[in-house]
């Protein structure tokens, strides 16, 4: 039997930030209970919009969040898959956040 590949696509244009597709990510075995889908709520004039922004799991260069971590708090899986960020391990120093090519890793120092 072929291996099952998951992967979750997102129109954006229709996201009402219900943060349906972040329960989904999360229940996915290979996160280990972590979402790989933020939702970034942008502040207008008279409302708020809703975006989602997922991982890639960038293959070339590979993982380019992980290769800057000093501290290995994000590691990739042999299948490629990049895990999310051991927040035991961060160190909070935001290189993860500068390296990522689509600004996934997000930040709340005071929250964690």
């Amino acid at each position: 039997m072929a291996d099952l590949v998951q992967r979750i696509f997102l129109d954006p244009s229709r996201c009402i930030g219900c943060r349906s597709c972040v329960a989904a990510c999360r229940e996915c075995d290979t996160h280990k209970g972590e979402s790989m889908i933020y939702i970034d709520y942008l502040e207008r004039h008279d409302t708020v919009a809703s975006s989602p922004t997922l991982c890639m799991h960038c293959e070339e260069p590979l993982a380019p969040c992980a290769q800057v971590c000093p501290a290995q708090a994000i590691l990739v899986s042999p299948d490629g898959v990049v895990q999310s960020a051991d927040e035991t391990r961060c160190i909070y120093c935001e290189n993860c956040g500068y390296a990522c090519p689509f600004g996934v890793p997000k930040f709340n120092i005071a929250g964690h």
